[in-house]
Order: structure tokens, then C-alpha cells, then sequence
């Protein structure tokens, strides 16, 4: 993968900037692998969900992704096109189609899973277990930091 140049301040002590290019440097790399595996952006949230959840219908999928159900069949459709999903009507109400994953797609995880265990040793490299826990620690308190301030926000 080619990294762009760092795009940060080079003043020391600004957060956000760094966590931001970080952040669409992690992205990149794993839509990279999900589109090795023939997935697009966000699909593996999709092939997650319908492995874990065999039968769950479209609306019931598209509740657990937080997006709308027109969103979530045109994935849904692609990944029906690439071998990821078959559709079932239901066997007691045949309106009723459900989601299941087939075996490309019940492999998937796993190579996923591995693809990001590398990438994690690839964030931490050079880093002591001590500062891998320290920085973890960290931004555990800017997340908290952040969902405190959205939550007054409302």
C-alpha cells in the first residue's frame, strides 16, 4: 500500500489531526483486504452480521447496521451476485425472505480476522507491550472524552 505524506501539523500535541490520518490509514488497508476477498466498502459489516445471524431478514439486517433497508439491499444484492449470500423465502411465510451465508461466505471471517491481526502488529511494531497498553488506555479516554461532548450536544 502506498502511504500518502503525513498530512498533520507538525506542531507536537495535536490529537485529532493524527488520529484522523491514522484512521483512513487503518480504513484503507481494510477495505483493501475485504476487496481482496471481493467485498466492497462495508460489505463485511453486512457478511459479519449474516454469518453470526443465519436467516435474519433484510429489515432485521438493515436495524443491526443502522442504515435503511433500500441501503442495505443494494449490498445485499451485489453480495448475492458475488457468492456471498443466498436468499431463503421462510418456511412458514413464504413473503418473508431471510438472509444466509454460503460457504465462501462462511470463511470470510477468519481470513479477515487474520488480515487484521497483522495489521495490529503492524500499528504496534516498535512499540513496548507497556506503550501498546498505555496508548490503549488513551484513546479509550478520547472516545469517552468524545461521546461525553455528543451526548450533551444533543
Amino acid at each position: 500500500m502506498k502511504i500518502k505524506e503525513h498530512k498533520c501539523p507538525p506542531e507536537k500535541g495535536k490529537i485529532g489531526p493524527r488520529t484522523m490520518y491514522l484512521s483512513n490509514l487503518i480504513r484503507k488497508r481494510f477495505n483493501e483486504v475485504s476487496n481482496e476477498l471481493g467485498l466492497f466498502s462495508g460489505q463485511q459489516d453486512i457478511l459479519f452480521n449474516v454469518v453470526e445471524n443465519e436467516g435474519l431478514t433484510l429489515s432485521e439486517l438493515s436495524k443491526k447496521l443502522g442504515v435503511s433497508s433500500a441501503t442495505a439491499s443494494v449490498s445485499v444484492k451485489r453480495m448475492e451476485k458475488s457468492g456471498f449470500i443466498e436468499k431463503k423465502n421462510d418456511k412458514k411465510d413464504t413473503r418473508v425472505i431471510r438472509l444466509y451465508p454460503t460457504d465462501k461466505a462462511k470463511e470470510a471471517p477468519e481470513k479477515i480476522r487474520q488480515q487484521m491481526d497483522i495489521l495490529e502488529e503492524t500499528l504496534t511494531a516498535s512499540m513496548s507491550d507497556e506503550e501498546i497498553g498505555f496508548l490503549s488506555d488513551l484513546l479509550d479516554k478520547a472516545v469517552k472524552n468524545m461521546k461525553a461532548r455528543s451526548d450533551t450536544d444533543d
